[in-house]
């Protein structure tokens, strides 16, 4: 797949997450993101591979920590280190973006042309890869034409709970299929999410295409101390001078989302729908489903029997009996077991955080 030879496009994959909902298998050094969860290569590979047709490798970076930069880079031998944006503490999506367009404002080649970077988690399931691309090129020509972000909004499968929102608003000028955004929505209740389904509007995926400085601007406006560091560090491009400033002016970044700390004030963004057999694997719930569960089917990876059991999920190397329950997930690594009731998914965190007052820190 070629791209238009007006713009050069490359990708920015946010790999810095620590994936807690999916202990015991993800763990701090090994995050989710790092596994094979509903994927036959880990969830990053699979990320990188499935963009390599239409973006090369010296255009695809890496944002991850410094922490698990050198495990990702067994994985990916072919990104070269230099693509490697390295966040020196944990902060949210918006310092992690703003770190990312500050890099590669000025990297991504020069000349008249103009630059587009897409922005993209590390860690979704896409069935159906040259779809996926075909709405990415689309989603950049947009980025290139208009000084507005882009994003890919999911079309629903259904009223779901698990996701944001998007709603589409008036149509973009001279685009077909692209429409200016209205409004986000924050995960809703089950009512709401059927109410948003009829009004037309989309899973929001997280994935954003814009220019470098389309970016910059908005972390001028809507988070104007943390767009001082970044300008900073974008004036310093490939410099030593660049990786002290990011040592020394990160840490101090406010710790706030992408989406609450810009996306959701901005009113330059525009939304196209995507069909590509998308799945973000959140948790153990949205992994039961990805393989086929629909609340009644039992799941496993491994040995495993039932009587009178029914919406298990099940994945451990020992046999597992179920007898008489429903709607659980049993997970077994070297060192852990867990069992859960998949209405409880999102107590998974207050686990961790259990393990780690009690000292535990060993199973983390």
């Amino acid at each position: 797949m070629k791209q238009n030879q007006d713009f050069i496009l490359a990708a920015v994959i946010m790999a810095g997450g620590k994936g807690t909902r999916f202990w015991p298998k993800s763990r701090k050094d090994l995050p989710k993101q790092l596994l094979s969860i509903g994927t036959k290569k880990p969830l990053i590979v699979e990320t990188v591979e499935r963009l390599e047709p239409l973006i090369p490798r010296e255009r695809i970076f890496i944002s991850t920590s410094e922490d698990l930069a050198k495990r990702i880079q067994k994985l990916l031998p072919g990104i070269s280190r230099s693509n490697y944006i390295l966040e020196p503490v944990g902060r949210d999506t918006a310092p992690c973006v703003g770190l990312a367009t500050a890099v590669l404002s000025r990297k991504i080649g020069s000349g008249p042309k103009r630059k587009v970077m897409a922005v993209l988690p590390a860690d979704h399931c896409i069935g159906q890869p040259a779809r996926f691309r075909k709405t990415l090129l689309k989603a950049a020509n947009i980025a290139a034409r208009h000084e507005v972000f882009v994003t890919i909004g999911i079309k629903p499968s259904g009223p779901s709970t698990a996701y944001g929102y998007i709603q589409p608003g008036e149509k973009l000028s001279g685009e077909r299929g692209a429409f200016e955004l209205k409004r986000f929505r924050e995960k809703p209740g089950g009512h709401l999410a059927k109410r948003l389904l009829k009004q037309g509007c989309l899973w929001n995926a997280g994935m954003f295409i814009f220019q470098p400085e389309v970016g910059l601007v908005a972390f001028d406006k809507y988070l104007p101390k943390m767009a001082a560091g970044l300008r900073r560090i974008e004036a310093a491009a490939d410099t030593r001078t660049q990786k002290r400033l990011i040592q020394k002016l990160f840490p101090e970044f406010e710790k706030v989302s992408l989406d609450y700390g810009i996306m959701e004030k901005t009113d330059n963004m525009a939304v196209i729908s995507g069909e590509f057999g998308w799945c973000d694997v959140g948790g153990w719930d949205a992994l039961y489903r990805l393989l086929g569960g629909d609340g009644e089917r039992n799941v496993s990876r491994g040995s495993f029997i039932q009587v009178d059991s029914r919406g298990v999920y099940s994945d451990a190397s020992k046999l597992v009996a179920a007898v008489g329950v429903e709607d659980l997930v049993i997970v077994e690594s070297e060192d852990a077991i867990l069992v859960l009731r998949m209405d409880q998914e999102s107590e998974v965190k207050t686990l961790i955080n259990l393990l780690e007052r009690r000292g535990l820190k060993k199973f983390l």
